[in-house]
């Protein structure tokens, strides 16, 4: 397609002059009188590069328009018309983001040749972002995404059988003399547990493999059988055709599964079977296919409890527990959460197009000392909200991060102070007391996260779980869990 390029002045005989030498020189050139039929051209679709635009129009200047247009495509090339002797209005152009400019009467070769710089400078941009992008998407399949990185790479002390145990997986792997062990890893939700499972993926002699991830948590017990083995076709009713299941799709690579706790006991022995015999079946089928795939596993629960009660595999249990990672909240590493929070700016504000410069005292003393209950989720949330909504640039204060005050009493305060919220101790109770009030800080920070968001989405599930990040059938259950209806913030939408 050919480099479109927009001539904007309210001089006929000057659009006629630029639109007739560089359609001869092959680009693509349509025309306008002023910035409002400007915008029209931008708002039909179809991309362009470079605008030429005249500074002195009637109406909206080529200042006005530019900055609309450079909000519009941020990869517009402008090139600003100035008269004769006017060299004030010129460097103005250039501060205020023009690429150049060109002075009354201009000379058509140089108008040429500046066209043709802007336009190649918009193609090596576009090529540089691409190649860019397809490096970012490589680096996420085989190690995650960026910011899992800092979820768990650390100094602090409560991380140190973390980074061991990762040590250990990759020294082992590079013998390559033994089967890569299941590993399962424990640890409150929103810890980064597929962020250490991403890793160990990637540090594996796997790591060029899939890396293929499913939540048990979001399908019931017969879809998630079809999730990982596959079925044949006419297997069960709606089953119209062959469906490969994740144990065939991450051949040679890793299968996640996160939130194993939630797995059906009968379909326990099925995966079970898998892990001893490196073998499985569609739903439906005859014949037994090779697992070639190592399976990490993830829980928030306390599986050990789960098989004393019953609801869990004792024989399943004692196969994933040979390596056991124990991520530790977030609060347990508080100098972790700031380094974290740093790094989670300077990308957040960086892909905003703006600059952040660390934070003030009393900010990075806030988010030290602020406890966390959603982990590194509830940081990442935190990040997200406060660039969006961040105005300027450089040193963020701690205002700005409207981090609950309860939620960090100083030492004297929450030793002194009555009780007046489920966060707070209450009295002399022991290990069971704390246990207790664990729970209850847990459940009140859930139910108050759910109504808010609902209330800033009106009842729209959807749009809430996207923004909580999480999957929109385990946003319906925590819901169901807490009693909350969400069409009574429909109607009060």
């Amino acid at each position: 397609m050919k480099p479109r390029v927009l001539i904007v002045d309210d001089e006929e005989t000057i659009r006629k002059l630029l639109n007739s030498r560089l359609t001869r020189e092959n680009y693509d050139v349509v025309v306008a009188s002023n910035a409002e039929e400007a915008e029209v051209e931008f708002k039909k679709g179809v991309p362009i590069s470079t605008m030429i635009t005249d500074i002195r129009m009637p109406g909206r200047d080529g200042f006005d328009l530019m900055k609309w247009a450079k909000q519009y495509n941020p990869l517009l090339r402008v090139i600003m018309i100035t008269g004769h002797g006017e060299k004030e209005l010129a460097i103005q152009a250039l501060r205020s983001g023009a690429t150049d400019y060109l002075e009354k009467p201009f000379d058509l070769d140089e108008l040429t040749h500046t066209v043709a710089r802007s336009i190649r400078e918009v193609q090596l941009e576009s090529e540089n972002s691409d190649l860019v992008d397809r490096l970012e998407a490589r680096i996420e399949r085989i190690e995650g995404k960026p910011e899992d990185q800092y979820w768990f790479v650390s100094q602090s002390s409560a991380m140190e059988k973390v980074n061991e145990w990762l040590s250990v997986l990759r020294r082992e792997s590079m013998r390559g003399d033994a089967e890569e062990p299941t590993v399962t890893i424990t640890g409150e939700s929103g810890t980064g547990k597929e962020g250490i499972a991403r890793m160990i993926h990637a540090g594996s002699r796997r790591g060029k493999g899939p890396w293929v991830a499913v939540n048990c948590a979001n399908f019931n017990e017969q879809l998630l059988e079809s999730e990982l083995f596959g079925h044949e076709k006419g297997a069960f009713t709606g089953a119209n055709t062959l469906k490969r299941g994740l144990f065939e799709i991450s051949k040679g690579g890793t299968l996640f599964l996160d939130e194993l706790g939630e797995m059906d006991i009968k379909l326990q022995a099925r995966l079970l079977r898998v892990l001893q015999e490196k073998v499985f079946r569609r739903v439906g089928g005859t014949v037994d296919l090779e697992a070639d795939v190592r399976v990490v596993t993830a829980t928030h629960q306390n599986l050990k409890k789960m098989v004393s009660e019953g609801k869990f595999r004792e024989d399943l249990y004692h196969r994933i527990s040979r390596v056991v990672i124990e991520v530790p909240p977030l609060r347990e590493r508080k100098g972790d959460a700031v380094e974290m929070a740093r790094q989670f700016f300077e990308r957040a504000f960086r892909q905003r197009g703006k600059t952040f410069s660390g934070f003030t005292p009393d900010a990075e003393n806030a988010i030290r000392e602020y406890a966390w209950p959603g982990n590194v989720r509830e940081l990442l949330n935190l990040v997200e909200r406060t660039a969006l909504i961040w105005q300027g640039n450089g040193v963020v204060p701690e205002s700005s991060l409207n981090l609950p005050k309860a939620s960090r009493p100083s030492q004297v305060e929450s030793l002194t102070s009555s009780p007046a919220s489920p966060y707070e101790f209450q009295g002399n109770q022991g290990i069971d007391g704390y246990m207790a009030l664990k729970k209850k800080w847990s459940d009140a920070f859930e139910r108050e996260y759910l109504i808010n968001a609902l209330q800033r989405h009106h009842g729209n599930v959807s749009a809430a779980a996207r923004e909580a990040k999480i999957d929109r059938s385990n946003f319906l259950r925590l819901l169901r869990r807490h009693e909350i209806k969400a069409q009574e913030f429909r109607k009060v939408a």
